[in-house]
């Protein structure tokens, strides 16, 4: 194959690579999917998992003795004394070395506790943000489920709106037509006529909303705003919509069991009690072993170099004990700040609970209401458009009005988007509470 064929092979490649890309149908589950890992806010909250997890890491190793080693070289320069004439030689210096040698080690015995329970705080510290990590990705889950329903729901507007478009298109014709055979008057071509841009007006809001709900969750996802996205439509059906939900108390209890939210405020109040403990080791006494070993030589000292280390070699152990007395209410401020600390979580914990009860309750109601409004909407819809097929047949006969039709049209158009309305409100609730009591992975 020579060099100009390849080309021309990889050309296609690379096309066909692009528009099967550009083709791609995002669904539900590829939005979530993508978003686990691309972004931004989950990775930020993978690198504060992976500094928690450096903080126990540096807290178990406090346990263990430290060891230093230190050394120092000095060399010095002095005149030396003339012999004949009891006098300093300009000329002549007398250069001096001496080196030391040190090695030490340290090792806490006693501090009431302190380094132990710094260990199990950051531990604590470790289990909230792995709680906190899973908690990130349940809340851009809940966006992403948010955005991408209101796509779907903006989409089926779109096509409602076409489909009235399309009708006015036709009763536009027909009044024009009506008009040249003499059965109708420039009034009701002009009102046809402003039916229709109106129409078509609304058509063009309605695609706007679209896009900009598309623009939305792209950003959720991290894709440039100007790159081709195209979501999987999905057809739901009466069954879909009216699915049975179970009770609220069982809601409730899956939610609590399956969201992180309760459980990453149980482990704030934990770490909250274990910060009250570690602020009372302010008063407890500390007991600390130390070790060392140093030697040293120099020019001014008899023998080879290892002979000087081995002659001036010296060890040393030794016990301190630290007694704290009066530290200017330093310990006791601790104390206080952190027991009010404790109170805080305390009560943020309350909050998380009422917070997340009122959020399964809300959403069963909302289920609720937007099952029973689609229920009637979709009677009311059947009845709306029934009556319009009549008053246009009557309309096309003359027994009507053109504003009878128009307002006969406008209550159809009405009971679809009520219809479409209620039927996404009951999608999208019901997706939700899925995903807040565990009934559906969506984290892979």
């Amino acid at each position: 194959m020579n060099f100009r064929s390849l080309t021309i092979l990889l050309s296609v490649t690379m096309l066909f690579a692009m528009s099967a890309s550009a083709q791609r149908m995002w669904t539900l589950s590829d939005c979530i999917s993508y978003a686990m890992e691309h972004n931004l806010q989950i990775q930020q909250s993978q690198n504060a998992l992976r500094s928690a997890e450096v903080d126990v890491k540096q807290s178990k190793a406090a346990l263990f003795p430290s060891l230093s080693f230190s050394s120092q070289q000095q060399l010095g320069f002095q005149k030396l004394e003339s012999q004949s004439y009891g006098s300093f030689d300009s000329k002549a210096t007398n250069p001096s070395y001496s080196g030391s040698y040190g090695l030490q080690g340290n090792v806490t015995i006693y501090d009431g506790g302190n380094n132990w329970l710094t260990v199990k705080k950051n531990r604590l510290t470790l289990q909230t943000q792995q709680l906190e990590n899973e908690k990130t990705a349940n809340d851009i889950v809940i966006r992403i489920i948010q955005a991408y329903y209101q796509v779907m729901y903006a989409h089926e507007s779109v096509l409602t709106n076409k489909e009235i478009v399309a009708l006015s298109e036709r009763e536009c014709e027909r009044t024009i037509a009506r008009q040249q055979a003499g059965k109708g008057n420039k009034v009701d071509v002009a009102q046809m006529e402003s039916q229709l841009q109106q129409n078509r007006y609304q058509l063009t809001q309605a695609e706007t909303t679209e896009q900009e709900n598309i623009l939305s969750l792209k950003q959720l996802l991290q894709l440039a705003p100007s790159g081709d996205f195209s979501v999987s439509f999905q057809e739901y059906g009466d069954n879909d919509v009216l699915a049975p939900v179970q009770s609220l108390a069982a809601s409730e209890q899956q939610a609590l069991a399956y969201l992180p939210d309760m459980k990453v405020a149980d482990a704030k109040v934990r770490s909250a009690e274990m910060q009250v403990k570690m602020a009372k080791t302010g008063s407890m006494p500390t007991v600390s072993l130390n070790a060392g070993v140093s030697t040293s030589n120099g020019n001014s000292l008899g023998g080879n170099f290892a002979t000087q280390i081995k002659n001036h070699l010296y060890g040393s152990v030794g016990l301190s004990l630290q007694v704290p007395i009066y530290d200017r209410r330093s310990t006791r401020s601790s104390v206080e700040k952190a027991q009010l600390q404790l109170s805080d979580t305390q009560i943020n914990h309350e909050n998380a609970l009422l917070d997340l009860q009122n959020t399964i309750a809300s959403l069963h109601l909302d289920i609720m209401s937007a099952q029973s409004r689609y229920r009637s909407a979709v009677e009311s819809e059947k009845a709306a458009r029934l009556s319009y097929e009549m008053m246009n047949e009557r309309y096309g006969v003359g027994l009507e009005t053109l504003i009878d039709l128009l307002t006969e049209k406008n209550n159809y158009l009405r009971a679809k988007q009520e219809t479409l309305q209620s039927k996404y409100m009951a999608l999208l609730n019901m997706e939700l509470l899925k995903c807040y009591t565990g009934q559906k992975e969506y984290r892979k």
